[in-house]
């Protein structure tokens, strides 16, 4: 038995908000960190639309405001 006749995981994750364990979940943050590694928040698919859209970083912050950025 290889590698190659295992199936795949199914994605299960915990519900951020009611707790409850969900095998369709819906990304609803990223955390990033300082130092050591970030995190992913899920959220179940009723649960999702109770969070606000993330929006994106490199959207929010000017040119010159990115590492190594000129302006």
């Amino acid at each position: 038995m290889g590698a190659q006749d295992k199936a795949p995981r199914p994605s299960v994750r915990m519900c951020v908000r009611c707790e409850v364990t969900t095998g369709a979940p819906v990304v609803v943050a990223v955390v990033h960190q300082n130092s050591g590694p970030g995190f992913v928040v899920y959220a179940c698919q009723a649960c999702a639309a109770h969070y606000p859209p993330q929006s994106d970083v490199l959207t929010v912050l000017s040119p010159s405001g990115r590492a190594g950025g000129e302006g």
